[in-house]
């Protein structure tokens, strides 16, 4: 089929059915999770994807949305249903370090299928003109969908002018046009809930979920706070209202038969007082719900505690990221070690378990101070860990600090040329790729594989399903070597 046709030739009659694909995702390169990790963390429905699949629904249109990761479709399967469905538009959500693997499938599908391609994310407004040189990308959105999508839908079913559709990246001709920024969504109580009728809801697990089914859930926009890592800093915090949140619980506890949720809010825990009211909120409408939130070390207190604990919050996601003081100053985590451990203790005195998230590789780190972390991680008697690679993300200032440093925008040049995918050095920092793999390897096996953890965990188990998890994920940890560390992967480690 012919590709080579403008984006007028493609959108000559009115837009009323769009498919939405989500792609299956191997390991790459530059991301924070080594391979076991990677390969056993679970199934997620891509969220953001199916808030945008509501929106259009909203708007009249028919959807079709294609989770090929969760089902376990190929890539022919999934143009063979997208083909039936006949869609005018297909729709996808990109990542920068997973670029290429969307790429390859929104190719296909525009190749095979004829409709034109509208992709959506964080990675559009950072990088739009290298991504549209790809000329199988159509559309591009910039914004939140509740904003973009409604004037985006009205100009091309009214033959009007594209220009104005704020948030918007379209051809004009051979000219990528980038239309002004689109403004975020201030009452975010108006968007409809994520497409969940649209999801295969009972495949979707984390790795230490307990309950069929399972969903994220997102409470809240944006975080106040500016993390040298995080994209999402300094981004306006727009809350839902406990009610609004409540409604949504309910409606995947009954529609949905779901009764687990992991609260994906960058920090669940800003505004202490909104914390208590949802948890009041589920509390009076009677769900009997798992669910788990994630919060900085120095935004909880005992009352909020008490109040999580009798809603039902199992567990708490905690950003501590480093046992080093000084890294943690540089991090800009506005917090210290002693703090942290009132926090973990006060967490485990109200009868919810803990997870703390650490990071390997960040400026100012070495050998010293990794090992520092990792005693830090086994001291704290966390339930559980997990430990990341520093990866330098586009749009945060730990990316900047990377570019100052070399004079290279190194993720710029990989949208532009795959084969300059390499591994990104880290700021700041003299360790290298393969030196940050091995430690973090090491990091997940002296803190998973300690006797006292080993027979805790085990006691904690609720499913053979989880069992197999399990074990899956500690041979996967065993069997991946790094000849780094390889002559001490058999001894005994002294944590």
């Amino acid at each position: 089929m012919n590709t080579g046709r403008t984006t007028a030739e493609l959108l000559r009659e009115p837009i009323e059915r769009i498919s939405f694909i989500y792609p299956p995702y191997g390991v790459v390169k530059n991301e924070p999770g080594i391979r076991a990790v990677k390969e056993n963390y679970g199934v997620f429905p891509s969220l953001s994807l199916a808030y945008v699949a509501a929106m259009a629904e909203h708007e009249g249109l028919e959807v079709q949305f294609i989770d090929a990761h969760a089902l376990g479709l190929s890539l022919e399967e999934t143009i063979r249903r997208v083909k039936a469905f006949r869609p005018q538009l297909i729709g996808f959500t990109v990542t920068t370090y997973l670029f290429y693997q969307t790429l390859a499938w929104v190719r296909a599908l525009r190749e095979a299928v004829g409709a034109p391609t509208l992709l959506g994310g964080v990675h559009m407004g950072i990088y739009p003109e290298a991504t549209f040189s790809h000329h199988s990308i159509d559309f591009g959105c910039t914004g939140e969908a509740e904003i973009v999508l409604p004037a985006f839908f009205a100009a091309l079913n009214n033959g009007g002018d594209l220009a104005p559709v704020p948030g918007l990246i379209w051809r004009d001709g051979d000219r990528v046009v980038v239309n002004e920024c689109a403004p975020v969504l201030m009452d975010i109580d108006s968007a409809p809930f994520p497409a969940r009728h649209h999801l295969p809801n009972d495949r979707y697990f984390s790795f230490i979920s307990q309950f069929q089914n399972f969903t994220p859930m997102i409470t809240s926009r944006g975080c106040p706070f500016r993390c040298i890592f995080c994209e999402q800093g300094g981004m306006k915090f727009r809350p839902r209202s406990p009610q609004n949140v409540g409604d949504e619980i309910e409606e995947c506890y009954h529609v949905y038969k779901v009764r687990e949720f992991d609260f994906f809010d960058s920090s669940f825990t800003v505004q202490k007082q909104r914390v208590v009211d949802i948890c009041n909120e589920i509390i009076r409408r009677g769900v009997k719900v798992y669910w788990a939130i994630r919060s900085r070390v120095d935004l909880v207190n005992e009352d909020m505690l008490k109040a999580l604990a009798r809603a039902g919050c199992k567990r708490i996601y905690y950003g501590i990221e480093s046992g080093d003081p000084e890294v943690l100053k540089t991090l800009r985590k506005e917090t210290n070690i002693e703090l942290i451990r009132e926090t973990m203790a006060l967490t485990r005195k109200h009868k919810i378990d803990t997870f703390g998230y650490f990071m390997i590789g960040s400026p100012g780190e070495t050998a010293e101070t990794i090992d520092r972390t990792i005693k830090f991680s086994i001291e704290l008697k966390l339930d559980y860990a997990q430990f990341s690679k520093v990866t330098p993300m586009p749009a945060t200032e730990l990316y900047n600090l990377l570019v100052k440093d070399t004079g290279r925008d190194y993720w710029r040049e990989y949208i532009l040329d795959e084969a300059k995918d390499i591994y990104l050095p880290r700021p700041r920092t003299s360790l290298t790729e393969e030196e940050i793999q091995a430690w973090t390897r090491k990091a997940y096996l002296a803190f998973y594989f300690r006797l006292r953890y080993v027979l805790k965990a085990f006691l904690r188990l609720k499913s053979w399903r989880e069992l197999t998890r399990s074990v899956r994920t500690a041979w996967s940890m065993f069997s991946q070597r790094n000849r780094v560390f390889e002559n001490t992967w058999t001894k005994k480690i002294q944590y």
